[in-house]
């Protein structure tokens, strides 16, 4: 099934209320059959008015209804429950921060593949080094399931971020200005299991993987590790959660004349371009947030000359028979190349819980998953980089390996030598990025953008040398 970024209706709007795009999205309903409902027999002039007067009336209904939020701060009382110490002002704007939270009923998510949740915060103050979960449906870290949105507030030439998390995954960092006491509205809309976040309407990532649904309620201000430290204070000022009948529409997002999409399974989603030169060449790249760290450089990189899929997918536990889902994703498009890694979410691969032989297993289906579906294709292997230590000081770089560094180096081992019998193409990037420790995000597993650049440009490198394709691949 492919979902597209742009879609195509038959379908002319009727009504359109002067109101902000964020706020709902104009019912469009088939002109000639609603016509014929509400006006079955030729009318004259004033009978005609009145009927498009039923009409307009009819379509005001039909949007506020459409448009009705399944959870609302500022009507629905928070669960006793679900409160943990934040308190609610006359205005109805909720504080969280410190030790504060609430959560939203799990309820409210009747349609875990298809909502939208919209929430407007402000900050009365902002300390270096602290952070806030904005949003947050997961039990634990690690959790390979549901989303989240950090804020981040570094120090001034550090992070300043939000920070969207999916499926456990905490995803690169987007910019923003933290001013005191002014309103920021974050927008995460859910379609088809995809999600995408915007900050005051404009967007700031999307995110093509299958979002894997949970019973958790969605927390608002709770830690998610016991080592954040969180802002002393955040001030909720509304919080609505959409069900699927509510289409989130961007002012500020701009369509592209080749606007990527995704193709989708079960269990699985795969970022995929819109194809317009059927003699260009196909990539795809499989991995987890590292992949998500270097697409910003890979697919500007082969823009023109390769077409780049991406599938933001991991394989956390050990699956001797995982190959079949690997075969469902490397067999929707014709790829002359799938360059793959699987590691970082496999730490838990510990010689007390899973041997040597059960780690072959395990990599060995991938690979047999990637070589069934796209048996046209040259493989190669990423290695998993490594595990750091965390920064000593906020202001000094990481200077360390992590304690899990050594299942990294089990994991690559292993995997090295099922590579070599099964004839994959080897991209070492683990050596390069143990010598630039200082290159490291400083939360054990992430980069920074130029190390990302290393995995992007040796993907480029290798696809030039396959292809042999002419210059203009940077």
């Amino acid at each position: 099934m492919l979902f597209a970024s742009v879609e195509k209706r038959d379908f002319t709007p009727v009504f359109s209320l002067k109101a902000p795009l964020a706020m709902y999205t104009p019912i469009t309903l088939p002109v000639k059959r609603l016509w014929t409902a509400v006006c079955p027999l030729p009318l004259s002039l004033r009978s005609m008015k009145q009927a498009f007067s039923s009409l307009f009336v009819l379509g005001i209904a039909l949007t506020l209804q459409a448009q009705v939020p399944l959870w609302d701060l500022a009507k629905d009382k928070i669960p006793v429950e679900l409160n943990h110490g934040a308190t609610r002002a006359e205005g109805g704007t909720v504080t969280v921060g410190g030790e504060r939270y609430f959560g939203v009923p799990a309820a409210a998510f009747p349609d875990q593949k298809t909502f939208a949740v919209q929430v407007t915060v402000s900050f009365p103050e902002t300390a270096e080094d602290t952070s806030l979960n904005i949003l947050l449906k997961q039990s634990k870290d690690g959790e390979d399931t549901g989303l989240g949105l950090t804020c981040i507030y570094g120090k001034p030439d550090s992070w300043r971020v939000y920070r969207p998390i999916i499926n456990g995954m905490h995803i690169g960092g987007i910019r923003m200005k933290f001013q005191p006491n002014t309103p920021y509205t974050f927008t995460v809309s859910v379609r088809n299991g995809s999600a995408a976040y915007y900050l005051d309407d404009v967007p700031g990532s999307k995110h093509f993987t299958l979002l894997l649904p949970n019973d958790e309620p969605m927390w608002v201000g709770k830690k998610l590790l016991p080592r954040e430290k969180p802002f002393a204070s955040a001030e909720i000022r509304a919080l609505k959660v959409y069900g699927a009948d509510f289409a989130y529409t961007s002012p500020k997002e701009k369509l592209s004349a080749e606007p990527r999409g995704a193709v989708a399974g079960k269990n699985w989603m795969i970022d995929a371009p819109t194809i317009v030169d059927s003699n260009r060449p196909k990539l795809l790249f499989y991995g987890d947030s590292i992949s998500g760290g270097y697409r910003q450089h890979l697919l500007p990189a082969l823009e023109g000359k390769v077409y780049a899929y991406h599938w933001s997918h991991f394989v956390g536990g050990i699956d001797p028979k995982v190959d079949a889902v690997i075969h469902q994703g490397a067999a929707v498009a014709d790829f002359k190349l799938v360059f793959f890694n699987n590691g970082l979410h496999s730490l838990s691969w510990t010689p007390e819980k899973a041997t040597d032989e059960q780690i072959a297993d395990t990599t060995r289906a991938i690979v047999r998953g990637f070589k069934t579906g796209a048996p046209q294709a040259k493989l190669f292997w990423i290695a998993t980089t490594p595990h750091t230590a965390r920064r000593s000081a906020p202001d000094k770089p990481v200077d360390a390996l992590g304690e899990k560094n050594a299942v990294v180096l089990r994991i690559n081992r292993i995997a090295e030598q099922v590579m070599k019998e099964e004839g994959v193409g080897i991209l070492d990037m683990y050596t390069p990025f143990a010598a630039k420790l200082e290159l490291a995000a400083g939360d054990e597993y992430h980069w920074s953008s130029p190390a990302y650049k290393m995995i992007s440009d040796a993907i480029v490198a290798k696809t030039h040398e396959v292809l042999k394709l002419e210059s203009g691949v940077k």
